[in-house]
């Protein structure tokens, strides 16, 4: 049978039987009306046919013409800007999908849906909306008055893990670097991973979160779940408690460490309270052109507010809490990696960035520049007990002077 015709024969169908459930929005829920269709089209099939089953719930009540999108696990990003949908795959990749709506009302349809199955609504009164999708999924929609034409992005969080070897394998580190990560992590440093969207940070913090040893008390806070680590406590966002009431709380948890899945507002003044107070291994992604003073004056504006102090005091506060600063870079040409890592010390009042690897795109390899601070040398040294730190660059006595570069 043609799919064209099954879908009206199945709308029809469904209307006719089920007018309560399908018309009123308040009626039942989503589950339930999948089930529906999927009986209906089995009467009129014979059969089972998954494929025919999930096209025909795309387009009676699901994301019609984005559904093989959102089920292409190589596909991270959906946007549809001014009718036309473009889609981005793994590594960064943007494509045109020739698919172009014929009216706006077309992709009011599919917000609604969307949206509603959510439990969530969009209208003129309400014209912006930010939800989480089955899945982990998240979407942006904005209607009129804020736009002539709908326009919709959804952010699929990817569920792959990246093993070490496939890092190393392309590039995103070097096998110096994986061991300098793997004793850090252990030893309790406090860590803030920066980067622009998509550039992997997630995917990063989800590779240092498997290093903490199993016996600590890890606690996690996101908005949307995106780390999926498996024996931790994992909070939420919700309407009723924000990131900040989610990150106090876990002070109250007995956390050996707090896992931000990113720093925005106040609470990142709490984070660095934990991180100052003995959770040692706690890290945040965040936002950032870079993992020196622009990612430091970020953290200083998004943590201001909640402190009452002055950006004078915040800022040593700042230098006090966190310990190493890793920048992740996507170049133009797909390659992504770990371009800087830093150890943040305080220099006479202000902070300073002591460069402990830098990437070197010329040469396409990582190169080691300093050894960390003795000061913190002395600190994971005295975490790790007698477990000796392994003899790498990093982890060397520190000079006075620069000296000679390792490369790695």
């Amino acid at each position: 049978m043609d799919r064209h015709k099954l879908v009206g024969e199945v709308q029809e169908a469904v209307i006719k039987k089920h007018r309560k459930l399908f018309l009123d929005s308040e009626e039942g829920g989503w589950e339930k009306k999948e089930q529906v269709i999927k009986q209906e089209i089995r009467t009129l099939l014979g059969r089972e046919d998954q494929d025919i089953e999930q096209y025909t719930i795309d387009q009676l009540i699901g994301y019609k013409e984005l559904g093989p999108y959102m089920r292409d696990p190589e596909v991270t990003d959906i946007f549809v800007t001014n009718l036309e949908m473009e889609i981005k795959r793994s590594g960064g990749r943007k494509e045109k999908t020739g698919i172009r709506f014929n009216s706006s009302e077309d992709v009011m349809k599919i917000l609604h849906n969307v949206v509603q199955k959510a439990g969530r609504k969009i209208d003129f009164s309400n014209p912006l909306v930010n939800v989480q999708l089955p899945g982990g999924m998240r979407l942006n929609g904005v209607i009129y008055p804020n736009t002539t034409t709908p326009a919709i992005s959804i952010r699929k969080f990817p569920k792959k893990v990246y093993t070490e070897q496939e890092l190393l394998s392309q590039g995103f580190l070097s096998e110096e670097m994986l061991q300098f990560f793997q004793y850090v992590v252990r030893s309790g440093c406090n860590m803030v991973i920066a980067g622009v969207t998509g550039c992997g940070k997630t995917t990063f913090a989800r590779l240092l979160c498997g290093y903490i040893p199993g016996d600590e008390r890890v606690i996690t806070v996101e908005d949307t779940l995106e780390l999926g680590l498996e024996g931790v406590v994992a909070l939420q966002e919700s309407k009723k408690a924000s990131i900040k009431d989610l990150i106090e709380n876990s002070l109250r948890m007995d956390p050996d460490r707090i896992i931000l899945g990113e720093f925005r507002g106040d609470e990142t003044y709490y984070l660095l309270l934990a991180m100052d107070t003995g959770h040692y291994g706690s890290m945040s992604t965040g936002h950032s052109n870079n993992a020196r003073m622009n990612l430091f004056q970020r953290i200083l504006r998004a943590a201001k507010p909640a402190s009452g102090i002055t950006d004078e005091e915040l800022g040593r506060h700042i230098v006090s809490a966190i310990d190493l600063t890793i920048y992740i870079k996507k170049y133009k040409d797909g390659k992504w990696c770990i371009s800087e890592v830093n150890e943040l010390t305080d220099s006479n009042g202000k902070p300073h960035f002591r460069e402990i690897y830098r990437f070197n795109r010329r040469e396409n390899r990582h190169e080691c520049l300093n050894s960390l601070t003795g000061e913190l040398l002395d600190r994971l040294q005295e975490e790790l007990g007698e477990e000796k730190l392994p003899q790498i660059r990093p982890f060397s006595a520190p000079k006075q002077a620069r000296g000679v570069v390792s490369l790695v």
